[in-house]
C-alpha cells in the first residue's frame, strides 16, 4: 500500500510519517513539500491515500483535491486543516474529499483513518482482482488483467493452481461463497471465489497453496469439496448438486483452459446424482463413452416414436437414465445422447403441424436441478407432442408430404429407405407398397420423372442457357453420363438433340 503524505511544514510532515511507519512498517510512504510535487509524484506513483495540508505554497490542498477528482476519481483524499481552516476545508466536499484531520494530528484519529483505509484497499484490490480473473476466465482477458493477477499471485513452474465448480442452489449463493472461504483458509489455501457470468447457479474457485511447502501438505481438494458440500447441507438442508476440479496449471494464460475443465468435472459429478467431487482426470478413466449402446437406443426409439408407443418410449428414458449411473456414462456420452434424443422428438413435432407444440430447445443441464429432472422435462414434451399427433394422424398424408418433399429436395440425394426410418418412422417395405399403390409407380421412377420434368424445363428456358452438364447437377445427378442416359430413355432423344431441335 502507498500512501503521499503532503505538508510544506517539514516537522509535521515528518511526525505524520512516523506516525504511519508506527500502525504498519510495510507501508510505502511517499511525502511532498507542496502541493505541486505532489500533483508530480500523483501522476507517477498512484498512492492508495494521500494526505494533504490544507495551506502550501504554489497549489494548496484544495486546489490538489480538485485535481485528483479530475485526473484520479477514484483515490480518497485527506484534508488536514487546522480549526481556523475548518470552514474553508468544507469547501473541498464538492471534490469528493470525506476525511478531515484537525491540527495537531492525534495518533489515534489517523490510526483509525488508515484502519478503514487499510480494510477499503482489500476490498478493492480483491474485486479489482476478481474482475481480472473473470476476464482471463472468459477469454477476454487484454495484458492488464493478466499483469494484475501475475503482481497479485507469484506463480512459477514449481506452483500450480486448480479451478473448481460447485454447481448449487442460488439461494445459498452467499453462505456456500463463505464456507469455502472458511475451509480453504484454514488449509492454507489462498482463494479467489467468483460467481459464473451467465448461470448463477455456479460458484468458481480459484485455488493456490500459499507457499511451497503448504503445496507439498495439502490436504486433497476431493476432501475439502465434499467437507464444503456437507457444511453446507448441514447449515441449510441443501448441498452441492455437483463439482469439478480441473487439473493443476501454472500457467495463469491457461485460466480459461481451466474453467473449462472444472465445468466438464462438474457436469460429470452432476450427471453421477449424488454431488461428489469429480476430478477432470477421471473423466476418461472412470467414466466411459458407449457409441454402441447409444446407436442401438436411439434406432429403438425411432421406431417406438414412428407408432407413438408413449409408454415403451417412457420406459426406455428411464432405463437409460439407470444405466447412466450405474454403468458410469461419461458426461460426453450423455450429451450425445440427450442430443439425439431431443433431435428425434424435434423431428416428430415436425410432422405435427401444430403451434400448439414448439421445438424442444437444446438446454444446459446446469439448468435443471437433476439430471431426473432434465429426463422428465423429455417425457413430458413427448407426451405433448404424441398426444397432438395422434390427434392429427387420421388427417395426415403420407404420400402427398413425400411428393411435396421430393418437389422440395429433389437436387439432393433422396432414399425412401431413409425417409421411412428418419422422417416417417414406418417400416421402408410398408411405406414402398404404400407409395406404389396409391402413385401407380415405384418411388424410384416417380423421384426419375421429376427430374426429368426438371431438366427438360432447363433445357428450354431461353432466360437461362446452361450448360447440359450444370442442368445435370441442378436435377441431382452425380454422373453426367448417366443423366444423359435416362433422359433418351424417357424422352426418346439426348439432352443436346432435344436443344438443338428447340432451336430450329
Amino acid at each position: 500500500m502507498r500512501i503521499l503524505v503532503a505538508d510544506d511544514e517539514f516537522f509535521a510532515r515528518k511526525a505524520i510519517l512516523q506516525m504511519i511507519h508506527d500502525w504498519d512498517g510495510s507501508v510505502r510512504v511517499i511525502e511532498a513539500e507542496d502541493g505541486t510535487a505532489a500533483q508530480n509524484v500523483i501522476d507517477e506513483a498512484l498512492p492508495d491515500l494521500v494526505i494533504t495540508d490544507i495551506r502550501m505554497p504554489g497549489m494548496d490542498g484544495i486546489q490538489l483535491a480538485a485535481y485528483i477528482r479530475k485526473n484520479h476519481p477514484s483515490m480518497p483524499v485527506t484534508i488536514i486543516s487546522g480549526y481556523e481552516d475548518f470552514t474553508y476545508a468544507r469547501e473541498a466536499i464538492q471534490y469528493k474529499v470525506e476525511n478531515y484531520l484537525l491540527k495537531p494530528v492525534d495518533r489515534q484519529e489517523l490510526n483509525s483513518l488508515l484502519n478503514k483505509l487499510k480494510m477499503h484497499h482489500a476490498e478493492r484490490r480483491e474485486i479489482h482482482i476478481e474482475q481480472a480473473m473473470l476476464s482471463c476466465f472468459y477469454e477476454t482477458s487484454d495484458h492488464r488483467s493478466l499483469l494484475t493477477l501475475e503482481s497479485a499471485f507469484e506463480l512459477n513452474s514449481s506452483s500450480a493452481f486448480h479451478t473448481i465448480v460447485f454447481v448449487h442452489p442460488p439461494s445459498q449463493s452467499r453462505e456456500l461463497r463463505e464456507i469455502s472461504k472458511e475451509v480453504f483458509g484454514s488449509h492454507h489455501l489462498r482463494s479467489i471465489l467468483i460467481t459464473d457470468q451467465f448461470q448463477p447457479q455456479l460458484l468458481i474457485a480459484w485455488i493456490q497453496p500459499q507457499s511451497a511447502a503448504n503445496q507439498e501438505g495439502q490436504v486433497s481438494l476431493h476432501f475439502l469439496c465434499d467437507r464444503i458440500a456437507r457444511t453446507l447441507s448441514e447449515r441449510t438442508g441443501l448441498t452441492c448438486t455437483g463439482i469439478g476440479i480441473s487439473s493443476a496449471l501454472s500457467d495463469l494464460r491457461q485460466l480459461d483452459t481451466s474453467l473449462r475443465e472444472a465445468k466438464l468435472a462438474a457436469l460429470q459429478s452432476f450427471v453421477n446424482g449424488i454431488g461428489q467431487p469429480v476430478r477432470i482426470e477421471h473423466i476418461g478413466q472412470i467414466y466411459h463413452y458407449d457409441a454402441a449402446y447409444i446407436q442401438e437406443w436411439t434406432s429403438i426409439f425411432s421406431q417406438q416414436a414412428g407408432s407413438y408407443q408413449m409408454a415403451k418410449m417412457e420406459n426406455m428414458i428411464h432405463s437409460w437414465l439407470a444405466d447412466c449411473i450405474k454403468k458410469q456414462f461419461s458426461v460426453h456420452m450423455v450429451q450425445d445422447w440427450l442430443a439425439a434424443t431431443v433431435n428425434i422428438i424435434n423431428t416428430i413435432i415436425g410432422r405435427s403441424c401444430s403451434e400448439a407444440c414448439s421445438y424442444l430447445e437444446q438446454r444446459s443441464l446446469f439448468e435443471f436441478a437433476s439430471i431426473h429432472e432434465a429426463c422428465d422435462e423429455l417425457i413430458a414434451k413427448l407426451r405433448a407432442v404424441v398426444e397432438q399427433l395422434s390427434q392429427n394422424e387420421p388427417n395426415r398424408d403420407i404420400v402427398q408430404d413425400i411428393k411435396e418433399f421430393v418437389e422440395m429436395n429433389y437436387k439432393n440425394k433422396i432414399v425412401l429407405d431413409d425417409l421411412a426410418k428418419q422422417r416417417y418412422f414406418v417400416d421402408p417395405s410398408y411405406l414402398s407398397r404404400l407409395f406404389k399403390r396409391k402413385c401407380g409407380v415405384g418411388f424410384a421412377q416417380y423421384l426419375l420423372s421429376v427430374r426429368m420434368e426438371k431438366a427438360k424445363k432447363l433445357l428450354e428456358s431461353e432466360t437461362y442457357q446452361l450448360p447440359i452438364a450444370t442442368i445435370a447437377s441442378e436435377v441431382g445427378f452425380n454422373d453426367y453420363s448417366y443423366f444423359i442416359q435416362m433422359y433418351r430413355k424417357v424422352y426418346g432423344a439426348t439432352p443436346g438433340k432435344d436443344r438443338s431441335n428447340k432451336k430450329t
